[in-house]
Protein backbone atom coordinates (compact mmCIF):
# COMPACT_ATOMS: atom_id res chain seq x y z
CA UNK A 1 0.00 0.00 0.00
CA UNK A 2 1.46 3.44 -1.25
CA UNK A 3 1.54 6.35 1.86
CA UNK A 4 -0.15 9.39 0.93
CA UNK A 5 2.03 12.48 0.76
CA UNK A 6 -0.25 15.04 0.92
CA UNK A 7 -3.01 14.93 3.84
CA UNK A 8 -6.56 16.78 3.00
CA UNK A 9 -8.92 17.48 5.56
CA UNK A 10 -12.40 15.75 5.01
CA UNK A 11 -13.59 19.82 4.24
CA UNK A 12 -10.91 19.93 1.84
CA UNK A 13 -11.36 16.64 0.33
CA UNK A 14 -14.95 17.34 0.03
CA UNK A 15 -14.40 20.52 -2.02
CA UNK A 16 -11.87 18.97 -4.04
CA UNK A 17 -14.29 16.28 -5.18
CA UNK A 18 -16.84 18.92 -5.91
CA UNK A 19 -14.60 20.92 -8.28
CA UNK A 20 -14.13 16.95 -10.09
CA UNK A 21 -18.02 16.58 -10.47
CA UNK A 22 -18.41 20.34 -11.09
CA UNK A 23 -15.64 19.81 -14.59
CA UNK A 24 -17.23 16.50 -15.47
CA UNK A 25 -20.26 18.18 -15.80
CA UNK A 26 -18.89 21.05 -18.13
CA UNK A 27 -17.15 18.31 -19.71
CA UNK A 28 -20.65 16.18 -20.55
CA UNK A 29 -22.11 19.54 -21.30
CA UNK A 30 -19.70 20.37 -23.79
CA UNK A 31 -19.82 16.50 -25.97
CA UNK A 32 -23.22 17.37 -25.65
CA UNK A 33 -22.97 20.06 -27.32
CA UNK A 34 -20.82 19.12 -29.91
CA UNK A 35 -23.31 15.73 -30.19
CA UNK A 36 -26.48 18.31 -30.86
CA UNK A 37 -24.14 20.45 -33.55
CA UNK A 38 -23.50 17.69 -35.30
CA UNK A 39 -26.58 16.47 -35.58
CA UNK A 40 -28.06 19.32 -37.26
CA UNK A 41 -25.44 19.52 -40.37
Amino acid sequence: MQELKEYYTLDEALKLYALYLMERDVEKGRADELERRSRQT
